[in-house]
């Protein structure tokens, strides 16, 4: 039997393509974006070997039985383990893999050991996946099926959780999960019917892989670009599934206090910026082995273990040092009063919007050593918080002057740009006003662009300062006007 590889060539370069936007255009340090690299490869070698094997088995005579039965246990392996690695693929996406013991892991295990390795182990001896008839020709044995078996459960299964858990993924990820259980099971039972001699199912499946590559952010998207972090939107997003995992975890919060985040501001864009990015460089050497988040107007995040709390509060201890011992900055130190915090979830809170105000809560202290507060502490001044613009505040006049400035530059908008700045009074991201506001992302910078020209303002962070501000001296309603 001659085998047609066209559409395992087709294959070869969709994976090639999609292993080059991972390693380019993804974040690969998250753990279920490198699994993700890990099933492009696999994939990319299957389509490779069974191009290889495929013509090492129509043209029989050209090749040994050895190297025969080399390529073909490399296809076989790596194409039926793909399943394997994408339903636990899937069970990161879903932020099930802490729940997960070493007998539920062995149970996850035992397809891929007795449908797959097992058989391929003892066909050399049994011939029961694949063996050579008098002719040389290669030909499928009986438990050949049982890899294949093998490879639909795994994916039933991780469609199985997809829909059970389908309130936990996003609708991209949803449909994506779907079309690869779609192009993974169908195109191989075409193939083996009715068309044996085409190599359908590698190409179909490589397309499904690459849809679920699309759902994955890009790092301009997850990145803030001034303090190189993962900004406000992933941790609201990387918070939401843990808690709807029903995960035990510690946020780690780091607030500069407001007065010293004021100041930070009025010195220019360059000077905080890199004062921000100074301080999210030693937070991340801090917390090497956990994410970092910059959640904007000096505040600062990091999802850690809640299994080692001595090792969380070591490095709480190791944060106070740092800024008890003054913040170097442009050949000076300076004093950065700042407030830390260990949020334990879900002891201390159970819902993402409760941990978002936490967070959000600003620090008013300006006591130059670090003031360690506590989960309880911060809901207790949440619910008290009021924080109108006092005439005693030193800042005030400079403040008002500005305040001034910016709401009297909102009156240049056009009605397109209010209608965006709209969208940020009321708390949207960026990310969502395409959605919001049925325009495209490029549409909403061209928007931003213009929109920080007229107000005076650098950054997103700069003009939601000026939004919190006008909000907290009780003159959010002078912005009433854009609609």
């Amino acid at each position: 039997m001659i085998y047609n590889v066209s559409f395992d060539i087709c294959a070869t370069i969709i994976s090639a393509f999609s292993l080059y936007l991972i390693l380019s255009k993804k974040d690969i340090r998250r753990s279920s974006n490198r699994l993700l690299m890990y099933i492009i490869i696999a994939e990319l070698i299957s389509a490779i070997f069974d191009i290889w094997s495929s013509v090492a088995n129509s043209y029989v005579m050209d090749y040994s039985y050895l190297f025969r039965d080399i390529l073909n246990y490399i296809f076989l392996f790596a194409h039926t383990s793909t399943a394997c690695l994408f339903a636990w693929y899937m069970i990161m996406l879903l932020g099930l893999q802490h729940r997960i013991g070493k007998v539920l892991l062995a149970i996850f295990l035992l397809p891929e050991i007795l449908g797959v390795v097992l058989p391929l182990a003892l066909n050399p001896v049994l011939n029961w996946v694949f063996y050579y008839d008098s002719s040389r020709i290669y030909s499928h044995g009986i438990m050949i099926y049982a890899l294949y078996g093998a490879g639909y459960f795994y994916i039933l299964f991780a469609t199985g959780l997809a829909v059970r858990f389908r309130g936990t993924l996003r609708k991209v990820q949803r449909q994506a999960a779907i079309l690869f259980l779609i192009f993974s099971i169908i195109p191989i039972f075409i193939q083996q019917v009715f068309m044996p001699h085409q190599l359908l199912e590698l190409f179909f499946q490589s397309i499904g892989i690459f849809g679920f590559l699309t759902t994955v952010e890009n790092l301009n998207e997850i990145y803030n670009p001034i303090t190189n972090v993962y900004n406000r939107i992933i941790f609201l997003q990387d918070v939401a599934l843990a808690i709807k995992s029903e995960n035990r975890f510690a946020v780690v919060t780091i607030k500069l206090s407001r007065s010293e985040y004021l100041q930070a501001m009025l010195m220019g864009t360059d000077y905080s910026n890199g004062l921000f990015a100074s301080i999210a460089e030693q937070l991340k050497e801090l917390f090497s082995n956990d994410n970092v988040y910059d959640c904007e107007r000096g505040h600062f995040a990091i999802l850690t273990d809640y299994n080692s709390p001595d090792a969380t509060k070591m490095l709480m201890q190791n944060i106070a040092q740092r800024f008890t011992a003054g913040w170097s900055y442009r050949n000076h130190i300076m004093q950065l009063p700042a407030q830390l915090c260990i949020i334990n979830i879900p002891e201390d809170v159970q819902t993402a919007e409760l941990l978002m105000q936490l967070v959000d809560l600003t620090y008013n202290g300006i006591d130059a050593a670090p003031q360690i507060a506590t989960a309880s502490l911060l809901q207790k001044e949440l619910q008290q918080r009021q924080t109108p613009m006092s005439a005693s505040d030193p800042l005030s006049k400079e403040l008002l002057e500005m305040m001034d400035q910016f709401v009297a530059g909102t009156t240049t908008l056009t009605p397109a740009e209010r209608h965006i700045m709209r969208f940020y009074i009321d708390g949207h991201e960026i990310a969502e006003i395409p959605e919001l506001a049925f325009i495209s992302i490029n549409t909403v910078r061209k928007h931003n662009k213009n929109i920080y020209r007229k107000l005076g303002v650098g950054t997103k962070e700069e003009l939601m300062l000026y939004i919190d501000l006008l909000r907290r001296s009780n003159r959010l309603d002078e912005l009433n006007t854009i609609q």
